[in-house]
């Protein structure tokens, strides 16, 4: 059973330290446990997975996700990311550049940098983090039933354990999410699978052609567009960048439909069909790596509630979406390092009410934006005006802040919709949203993204 202790200063009560559980130790859950460590509490996180086989793949993380690793001491050079310069569209046929971005200054402007990881060296550093922190971290440890208003979560074992407030953290496929949010609202298919591997990079330039555009080009993203069939490839560098992270978009086949698991596999001769239009440097770039692999592409509506009883909900359990802005991980990463500061021992105390409270204010700081970032990756940049007029309805259910200049600034890496990103400090935001913990509200017309955020009734 969970016990909280009371923490007091010469008589005087300051705050609890509580027993935490975190399920599911990805992105979110190390993230939620670095910062529920610094914070004051005690932390235990429950994962299924042993860690044998780590999956690879790349992860991109703008300025607003990676001021809040600075802030936790993550480890860069150990980490190896890739600083991103520019996006470029290239015609998967002719290799004719269609389209260039530049992304010099984002760490100027912003703060902090724009840069891509191998997946396992984001995660080792966060689990090294967290240890360093003192999380303790149980492997193999699934969780089959959560009970919310008892803080109760079950392990396969048949053990039940008892917390002061746990976090739901295991990804989109959580089968729990219902009971915190009372609400239906299913992960369904769009229609699209992705073909991903990654590719060594000297081997990649080995095609004199590829080596071509690549060679004297700042790292960033090349994406190649095949006008015949639609389909589109995505790449980019991680890891110093020796690997290149590679994703082929494509209409789902009627043996992928049931492949949702990231690390399903697939052949080569399936990834050449997809390509079969393109440069034969294009068609050179799978077959430099040894596995290809993929997955059916998911995505569901916003909910609207995301904690119950003792139970909150964070990361890709609550916001599952696209990676159109590459706003996944760092909306997890914001999600986190907001516990460090709501949930502050020193502030917390062991009252329910407290508890909900906390939780409330937890969820319009963070429920707008992340609801906002999750519509908008369901979005194609070429929209119709009355396709514009319903993606803005659905939004002010959750928003009713400044959005970008639609359609003009929805282009994914358009300087508008990096501002709208990119500029926000949620530890900022956190602290300020502080300011209402005794009402646990927070004050009409607040406004949730970066620069343009103003606050009106009541703030400063």
């Amino acid at each position: 059973m969970a016990l909280s202790e009371t923490l007091t200063t010469n008589g005087t009560t300051k705050g609890t330290k509580t027993n935490i559980g975190i399920v599911g130790a990805g992105i979110a859950g190390l993230g939620a446990a670095v910062a529920l460590r610094r914070a004051g509490h005690d932390v235990e996180i429950y994962e299924k997975s042993s860690f044998k086989r780590e999956i690879g793949a790349a992860i991109l993380l703008t300025p607003n996700a990676n001021r809040i690793l600075r802030r936790w001491g993550f480890n860069f050079d150990k980490a190896r990311p890739v600083d991103f310069e520019q996006f470029r569209l290239v015609n998967g046929t002719s290799l004719e550049v269609i389209e260039r971005v530049d992304f010099g200054g984002v760490e100027e402007h912003f703060g902090d940098r724009m840069c891509a990881y191998h997946r396992v060296d984001l995660h080792t550093g966060l689990r090294e983090l967290a240890e360093k922190e003192g999380a303790v971290t149980h492997l193999g440890a699934e969780v089959i039933d959560v009970s919310p208003e008892e803080g109760i979560i079950t392990l396969q074992s048949g053990r039940k354990v008892q917390k002061d407030l746990c976090i739901l953290a295991d990804g989109c496929h959580c089968p729990f999410l219902e009971k915190i949010t009372d609400e239906d609202i299913p992960t369904r298919k769009i229609g699209k699978s992705v073909y991903r591997w990654l590719a060594p990079m000297e081997k990649v330039l080995e095609h004199p052609d590829a080596a071509k555009l690549w060679n004297g080009e700042g790292a960033g993203f090349c994406t190649f567009s095949e006008p015949k069939s639609g389909n589109m490839m995505v790449t980019y560098p991680c890891r110093s960048g020796t690997l290149l992270n590679c994703a082929v978009f494509h209409d789902t086949r009627p043996d992928e439909i049931h492949k949702v698991d990231w690390n399903a596999n697939t052949t080569h001769e399936r990834v050449l069909e997809a390509l079969q239009n393109c440069h034969d440097a294009v068609k050179h770039i799978p077959m430099t790596a040894e596995q290809m692999k993929v997955y059916t592409v998911t995505q569901r509506p916003p909910s609207t509630r995301i904690w119950r009883g003792k139970m909150l909900c964070i990361g890709d359990t609550v916001h599952h979406m696209l990676p159109t802005h590459a706003q996944g991980g760092c909306s997890a990463l914001e999600d986190a390092a907001a516990l460090e500061v709501l949930f502050d021992s020193s502030t917390v105390s062991s009252c329910p009410a407290d508890l909900a409270r906390r939780l409330d204010l937890y969820t319009q700081l963070r429920l707008p934006r992340s609801a906002t970032t999750q519509i908008l990756s369901s979005t194609n940049p070429w929209l119709t005006m009355e396709q514009v007029a319903k993606k803005t309805e659905e939004i002010r259910r959750f928003y009713d802040g400044h959005l970008v200049d639609w359609p003009k600034g929805l282009g994914p890496w358009s300087a508008p919709i990096r501002d709208f990103w990119y500029s926000y400090d949620i530890i900022e935001e956190a602290e300020e949203a502080m300011k209402y913990k005794d009402s646990g509200k927070l004050p009409e017309g607040w406004k949730w993204f970066g620069e343009v955020r103003e606050r009106m009734g009541g703030g400063s």
